[in-house]
């Protein structure tokens, strides 16, 4: 059992962080609570959750104890506490380096053996030891940043602004004008560096996959709710938080057809996205609304009573509910009908992975089409609209396609290298002709040639 947990709780303090007595943690009760005023409201409670879990080992950990390494200690203690962590938990090469300013760097190499978290524990962290310093609970400078290296970033950028300053007699234009070209200098404060860590999303090119998941979750018990909200994930791509979030508004706006208005990460609750789903898909949803949702709801309502309701209304609806009429949560989806299910059809496959399908299938789809480098541009730009990404994710995407298909190139090169092998041996295996069977203009030609 973990030392400590989160609990919900009303008023001021809607967590409480508290150990195996019950107690509160007060630093990690600050955080918890503080966290969605510096990021989105899933990040921070993903963020939390690190925290939480990395206090709970290093206050359990035998050798943290006889240390005594302190999570709220000094810089010093708090670096050799996660160093530790990293090397003996998350099975990482931790080597001691030098920034290019000077300071002293922690270099963190991943291994196989390495959980997916690492970057997202790093930047927790440093998200915990900055909220603490501002409301006065952690008195020492962060230790995830180098000693001295904001300061002396920031005095090579004034150094550099004021280079420019001398040579111009202005101040720089900015530099989305393209005007003067100034880049900024990317100096790195961190003193925990990862290397050979960058993300590359998982390219499942199975197009019988959606099959085998449906017949997982028929086989396993699946309802029409359940069912009409995997088929949404197979169907648009987006994360299962942004389908379990929908509400009745957002698909009354196209007669609960075949479009609807979703979230996207980063949209603090603005529906931003447009997810487009199949006949097939509005089949079951209408019949989920008609029958097992109406049930659920405390007004009783189906699709045409629904329909009748203002959209104000329906916008404090959710799509989708529990037992008690309530939202569906992605947690709750995921531990008690998608794992269930995957694991007795002996399925490692979880929800997000079906994104990563989602634009394999389309980037393929796109490039078989495409009849043009114009007409691919312009099909790969659309994707970029209807996944509704913030930056331009196919450049990641077509990087990972082409690591995912180098055993095929291998397996190509290795085809023709055989092939090529064996007409060498069959060449070399044919009888040399006799003298005697050459032509006059044959055995003058060898005549010619010899040295």
């Amino acid at each position: 059992m973990p030392v400590y947990r989160v609990l919900r709780a009303e008023g001021a303090f809607p967590f409480h962080v508290v150990d195996r007595d019950g107690l509160p943690h007060p630093e990690l009760t600050l955080y918890a609570c503080l966290s969605v005023r510096h990021h989105a409201s899933l990040t921070a409670r993903a963020y939390t959750r690190e925290v939480v879990s990395f206090a709970s080992w290093a206050t359990d950990h035998p050798v943290v104890i006889r240390q005594g390494w302190q999570l709220l200690g000094p810089p010093a203690q708090v670096r050799a506490l996660l160093a530790f962590f990293l090397a003996s938990e998350m099975k990482c090469i931790v080597a001691l380096g030098r920034d290019r300013g000077g300071f002293e760097t922690r270099r963190i190499e991943p291994t196989w053996q390495t959980g997916r978290r690492l970057e997202r524990l790093l930047a927790a962290l440093r998200s915990f030891y900055t909220v603490l310093h501002e409301h006065g609970r952690y008195r020492h400078g962060n230790p995830m940043d180098a000693d001295g290296a904001r300061r002396y970033i920031e005095e090579e950028r004034r150094r550099q602004l004021q280079a420019f300053v001398d040579a111009h007699g202005r101040m720089p234009m900015p530099a989305d004008s393209g005007v003067d070209g100034v880049r900024e200098m990317r100096l790195s404060a961190s003193y925990f560096r990862l290397k050979g860590n960058q993300w590359l999303p998982e390219i499942l090119d199975e197009p019988a996959l959606m099959n085998r998941v449906m017949s997982a979750g028929e086989q396993w018990g699946w309802t029409l709710r359940e069912t009409g909200l995997v088929r949404i994930l197979f169907d648009t791509g987006c994360r299962v938080h942004e389908a379990c979030q929908l509400s009745v508004a957002d698909w009354v706006q196209s007669g609960f057809m075949r479009e609807m208005l979703s979230i996207s990460k980063g949209s603090h609750g603005r529906r931003v996205k447009r997810l487009f789903i199949t006949d097939r898909t509005v089949k079951v949803l209408r019949r989920y609304v008609d029958e097992q949702r109406a049930r659920l709801d405390p007004r009783g309502c189906g699709l045409t009573e629904l329909a009748e309701l203002p959209v104000e209304t329906l916008h404090h609806l959710p799509l989708f509910l529990t037992r008690h009429g309530t939202s569906l949560s992605p947690d709750h989806f995921r531990r008690n009908y998608w794992t269930p299910a995957l694991d007795a059809a002996g399925l490692q496959l979880r929800c997000h992975q079906v994104r990563h399908w989602f634009v394999t299938q389309a980037l393929n789809d796109i490039h078989q089409r495409a009849r043009s480098a114009e007409e691919l541009q312009s099909l790969r730009g659309a994707l970029r609209e209807l996944m509704a990404w913030k930056s331009d994710m196919l450049p990641i995407y077509d990087q990972a396609i082409r690591r995912h298909d180098l055993p095929d190139l291998a397996h190509r090169i290795h085809a023709r290298i055989e092939r090529e092998h064996r007409h060498d041996r069959a060449r070399r295996s044919q009888p040399t002709p006799h003298p005697e069977s050459l032509t006059e203009s044959q055995r003058m030609l060898d005549e010619m040639l010899k040295p």
